[in-house]
Formats: structure tokens, C-alpha cells, sequence
């Protein structure tokens, strides 16, 4: 017979409580784990076009044409290499080119026929036309 029974169900209490505290806190322990774990395996990824690209990644060379709209508007023709990835061109190389038409530009989709319009920064825009085989 016990001679204080109310203790023994307080200590009975006491633990179902810390099991359940625990439990909770390994929850919230692991859903921590696992959004760093998404967090960190970010990567930059191109946007895939609504079309079916035809093109593989890599260089291939194109004619530029570029509108610079200054107070001076000017125009600009060239032939030179631009980098595709995930159908988009990333990158134009400017070999020779005067800075004035040089401007940064988000990866701008192209598309089947190979053909893409860029807005560039500063009203520079770049009219991209792949030179296929």
C-alpha cells in the first residue's frame, strides 16, 4: 500500500510530460535540419522555356545587332560567339566592342529558329540571331 499515492502520479505526470517535450523538440530539431539541407543545395537554375528547345548547351556563333537608345540613339552590327544553357543565352562575348555597348542582361530565352530579343541595362537592347549550319 502506498503511503502517499498523489506523489507517485505527479511523478507519472511529470514524465509523459518531459517524453512529450522531447518528442516535440526532435521534431522541430529535424525540420531544422531539413530546410538548412534545402537551403544550402540551391543552385543557380535556368528557367525552361515553354517551347521545345533544340539547342544544346554551349557556344555557338551569332549576329548581333544592338540598339543603344541614348540621347544619341546608335546602332551597332557584329558577328561574334554567345553561350547557351538550358536554351538561354547567358553570355555574349564582346571581343573588339566599344564599352558604350556593353551592358549586363538576364538569361534571355531563345527560341527554335534561334532568335532572341535581350534588354540589357542602360536602354541597350541585343537582337540575337544564332548562325546555324
Amino acid at each position: 500500500m502506498d503511503v502517499c499515492p498523489h506523489i507517485n502520479r505527479m511523478n507519472y505526470g511529470s514524465n509523459v510530460s518531459r517524453q512529450l517535450v522531447s518528442c516535440l523538440l526532435i521534431f522541430i530539431f529535424i525540420g531544422i535540419c531539413l530546410n538548412v539541407s534545402a537551403q544550402t543545395k540551391k543552385t543557380i537554375e535556368y528557367k525552361a522555356p515553354n517551347f521545345g528547345c533544340t539547342f544544346e548547351d554551349g557556344p555557338f556563333n551569332a549576329l548581333i545587332k544592338i540598339e543603344h537608345k541614348s540621347q544619341i540613339p546608335k546602332k551597332l552590327e557584329f558577328s561574334t560567339v554567345v553561350d547557351i544553357q538550358g536554351c538561354q543565352v547567358i553570355h555574349i562575348m564582346f571581343d573588339k566592342i566599344d564599352k558604350e555597348f556593353v551592358a549586363r542582361f538576364k538569361p534571355t530565352d531563345i527560341d527554335d529558329s534561334g532568335n532572341a530579343m535581350i534588354h540589357a541595362e542602360r536602354g541597350i537592347t541585343y537582337e540575337i540571331h544564332l548562325i546555324l549550319p
